[in-house]
């Protein structure tokens, strides 16, 4: 500072020595004054280059070598003031220089006594990165890092500066606690309910409910409004739905425990969407959850949160709304929508059965009635529906109803109308590209709804409640009446599909399953016809044997097997073979498994105690609570059965 100042009046002595003389120049009025003026003004400049060129360049030496001073004693002299925390580094990660500031904040008797003391503080610090985010004792820091280069280009010294963002930190993950959730509740059975009471009884039973609910909403600072009978509308926030995941939802059981005289029990589903852009986008999200929910069987709780889903709850059985009142409405607008196309593609799911089979024969029927065409898609004959295949091949008239895949893709259009049964996930469909094609898709299904259904749909009938897809088409062809004339073949047909997933009337039956049985027996199904349709050859039924031979229990109550093979339907085998090991005295669940083109299928089965279904899904498949499966490509049999005890392990910890 001193030699600057020095400068400066040397600077300036000279200055006003050239003005003296230009001024005694002008007063002489000396010949040659143009010249001598013009001579003193370039001295005065030279004169002031010189002297700034000679005070940088010995600035910039004494700069260097104090530097270079600084280097070897590894003492740099940086202002320790700065308002902000920095220190300086080496590539090793030691510390060389720190401010003020930041010894206040990490520790003034730890950086004097350890040098080194910078790895323990920040052990997973980066040196190559130039922003990085770190936490200290509850305080976050975002560090800015500078590069030193040598002469050499080689980096040997780096600035370390800390902005501490721990306010914003703080204010993100309140704003993030404080986000608002919408969620909609609907009463499952409260129709089903209130018919069990008395009208006496009914203020009593709705004022329990209410009760339940707005305690549970001031238990989570929310809010809750009935907009209908049996349908409530809560908002709450993003903190609190993290405590009611971490209780699994309580609530379900609560209102499931309300009990006003002899009545079924309540049972609620809840939709709960979260999203980050608006109001109407969480809305959207909570209806799409609840509806997901109700596909599902009711008794659940459901959060969207994007594209993500997350389930609680679900281990009740379906239950029907309304069945016969919705099968006729459904059957009307297929009646209406058929009758506005010129052709109908009819397909299941791969690998298809006997109720997905016969569920194509029910829309063919009611097709050909209406003198439309109609095509079954089937891209091959499994072993399960071989024989009932067979049997239709002998018939003229089915001789040009089967198409393959390609042929399909080769006469649908946007007008033509797709219907897809058994099945509501398009990558299970036969051929998916069907439903990119066409403008007009129908599904008819009876498993538990998964996240992945087809959306573009224009009709669905899904209820999870029933036994099967032939029930459900059997259903409305009652409602047609006389328009509909089914021939035998085709009663068969449905009454396997049914016979088939309710295990010849063992599990998923009520009394619209009988009905329908009766209904098709009416019109030329025969039993004995049908159960030919399910005989084994000798060396099936000894793989059948041979699975629940060698079965074991891989958990207290829980068996499990493998089924050879090396049969020629080994996985309607292995289905077999879960079904007789719920016959075993303490078993309540069972899992076969067989590998077949380097797929491995998963039967399972069970009682309804434990939800077989849920376990499922853990590994891509589904089904429902007693009856499921899954597939699981590129795996060993050993693979699948870790992956197996993993999903079961799973859902026993969400179970307790």
């Amino acid at each position: 500072m001193k030699q600057n100042n020095n400068d400066k009046k040397w600077q300036g002595s000279i200055s006003l020595l050239c003005l003296l003389i230009a001024v005694i120049v002008c007063v002489i009025k000396v010949k040659y004054c143009t010249e001598i003026l013009f001579f003193v003004v370039c001295l005065q400049f030279i004169t002031t280059v010189i002297i700034q060129h000679l005070y940088k360049e010995k600035s910039i030496k004494v700069e260097k070598i104090a530097i270079e001073k600084d280097n070897n004693n590894l003492n740099l002299k940086l202002p320790s003031q700065f308002s902000l925390p920095y220190a300086v580094i080496d590539t090793q990660k030691k510390l060389l220089f720190y401010n003020t500031m930041f010894e206040q904040i990490f520790g003034e008797k730890a950086l004097k006594t350890n040098q080194k003391v910078f790895r323990k503080l920040f052990p997973h610090y980066d040196v190559k990165e130039q922003k990085q985010t770190i936490s200290f004792k509850e305080r976050t820091f975002d560090i800015y890092t500078s590069f030193c280069e040598t002469k050499n280009n080689t980096v040997d010294t780096v600035l370390l500066c800390f902005v501490e963002t721990t306010q914003y930190q703080n204010l993100e993950a309140t704003l993030q606690e404080q986000k608002t959730v919408v969620s909609l509740l609907f009463l499952d059975n409260y129709e089903e309910v209130i018919e069990t009471l008395d009208e006496s009884r009914l203020p009593i039973l709705t004022a329990l409910i209410d009760r339940k609910l707005n305690n549970f909403a001031s238990s989570v600072e929310g809010i809750v409004k009935k907009f209908e009978k049996d349908r409530y509308i809560f908002v709450f926030s993003q903190k609190q739905l993290e405590i009611l995941k971490e209780k699994k939802f309580e609530l379900l059981n609560q209102i499931r425990e309300i009990t006003v005289g002899e009545h079924i029990p309540v049972t609620i589903s809840m939709g709960i969407g979260v999203d980050d852009k608006n109001l109407e986008a969480a809305m959207k999200s909570a209806k799409a959850a609840v509806a997901l929910a109700l596909g599902r069987g009711g008794d659940q709780v459901l959060i969207k949160e994007g594209e993500k889903y997350l389930f609680y709850g679900g281990k009740s059985g379906e239950i029907s709304h309304n069945a016969r009142i919705r099968a006729r409405v459904k059957a009307d607008a297929l009646w209406e929508m058929i009758g506005e196309t010129n052709d109908v593609f009819v397909m299941g799911h791969k690998k298809a059965d006997l109720d997905s089979i016969g569920a194509c024969m029910g829309i063919y029927t009611i097709a050909q009635t209406m003198e439309k065409q109609c095509y079954i898609v089937l891209d091959q004959v499994s072993p399960g529906i071989k024989r009932l295949y067979e049997r239709l091949e002998e018939t003229e008239e089915y001789k040009t109803v089967f198409i393959t895949q390609q042929q399909a893709l080769e006469k649908v259009n946007e007008q033509s109308l797709v219907v897809v049964v058994d099945t509501h996930r398009p990558i299970m469909t036969i051929c998916p590209q069907l439903l990119d094609i066409s403008k007009k898709i129908v599904v008819f299904d009876h498993h538990r709804k998964s996240t992945d259904f087809i959306d573009n749909a224009v009709l669905i009938y899904h209820e999870p409640y029933a036994s099967s897809t032939c029930e459900l088409i059997t259903e409305m062809i009652q409602y047609f009446g006389e328009k509909i004339k089914l021939k035998p073949l085709q009663a068969d047909a449905l009454l396997a599909g049914i016979t088939v997933d309710t295990k010849n009337f063992c599990a998923k039956t009520g009394a619209i399953t009988f009905e329908a049985a009766a209904f098709l027996r009416r019109h030329g199904a025969d039993s004995t016809r049908v159960r030919l349709l399910f005989q084994n050859d000798m060396a099936s039924y000894q793989a059948k044997a041979s699975a629940v031979k060698d079965a074991k229990m891989i958990y207290k109550d829980i068996a499990f097997s493998v089924c050879p093979s090396d049969v020629e339907n080994s996985v309607l085998t292995a289905a077999m073979a879960a079904d007789d090991l719920l016959n075993i005295v303490g078993v309540k669940a069972s899992f076969v498994c067989c590998f077949l083109e380097e797929v491995v299928y998963i039967s399972a089965r069970s009682f309804g105690e434990i939800n077989v279904q849920m376990i499922m899904e853990k590994l891509g498949g589904g089904g429902h609570m007693t009856i499921s499966g899954a597939q699981l490509s590129h795996c060993t049999i050993e693979q699948a059965e870790q992956k197996l005890k993993e999903a079961i392990e799973s859902y026993l910890k969400e179970d307790t």
